[in-house]
């Protein structure tokens, strides 16, 4: 199922959020929710075990209300521990912290499935020439987020190298005014970031790519956004060209 065609209402592309949403009770793509537990992984050289004095699990410790005595911290990197002896893996210690994310799965997803996928949010770097980038769509791993005070106090973008899964039972506290919703054509915005940064194998950018082999190149903003079939035949090494028809950047090579 597209998740375009449920997009909900049709907004001004000048208007970056939804300001009446349609259904505000449930969840749609490009939702902004805050306060989300979010597992903070920050390039670790190596996990920290932890395991009960006695060796049990702490799954195991803590059974019937016990609080599992003291605990003794391993290496993972050093540890003569096994890290699946038992096929259930292990725990460790890492950094959970409460963080806004945006909502990245479909929206019929997010209607039958019990996960979210979300990326967190962080605030962009200062500097016009970052910002620059960000809000040009130019780094492939970060979606630009426009600040909405109190929820986003400053321009921020959505990190989707740290994409994660968060169970909906996170949500049931959830108030409604806790969170928002992108409008109708950010969220299109949002889907071509997801699938460059996901798809980028198979599509090309006239801005920064050259035709990898010789073929026929389909424009994806013509077929996505306008139901038109516009091609153009390029040899090995040439530069990809802004579309005639659309002006649109993104090409995918014809398959065979």
């Amino acid at each position: 199922m597209s998740s375009s065609a449920i997009i909900p209402g049709d907004a001004s592309p000048d208007d970056f959020y939804d300001a009446t949403p349609l259904e505000p009770l449930l969840l749609y793509q490009g939702e902004i929710l805050v306060d989300v537990p979010i597992l903070n992984i920050e390039k670790p050289s190596r996990w920290q075990l932890v395991r009960t004095r006695s060796g049990k699990r702490l799954d195991e410790a803590l059974k019937h209300g016990n609080i599992g005595g003291t605990v003794n911290v391993l290496d993972s990197n050093m540890s003569k521990e096994e890290w699946q002896a038992d096929k259930r893996g292990d725990y460790v210690i890492a950094l959970l912290d409460k963080n806004p994310v945006l909502v990245l799965n479909q929206t019929c997803d997010i209607q039958t499935k019990s996960f979210l996928q979300v990326a967190p949010i962080y605030p962009a770097q200062e500097g016009e020439r970052y910002l620059g980038k960000l809000m040009n769509g130019d780094i492939y791993s970060a979606f630009w987020l426009k600040k909405h005070p109190p929820e986003l106090n400053a321009h921020s973008y959505a990190d989707l190298e740290l994409i994660q899964a968060v169970h909906k039972s996170f949500l049931k506290r959830m108030r409604p005014q806790q969170h928002f919703r992108l409008s109708a054509a950010r969220i299109r915005l949002l889907q071509h970031s997801v699938t460059r940064y996901f798809g980028r194998p198979n599509s090309y950018d006239s801005r920064s790519d050259r035709a990898p082999t010789t073929g026929t190149y389909l424009c994806l903003d013509c077929f996505y956004m306008g139901g038109r079939l516009t091609s153009v035949a390029l040899g090995e090494g040439s530069d990809i060209p802004i579309c005639v028809t659309c002006e649109g950047i993104r090409w995918a090579i014809k398959g065979r």
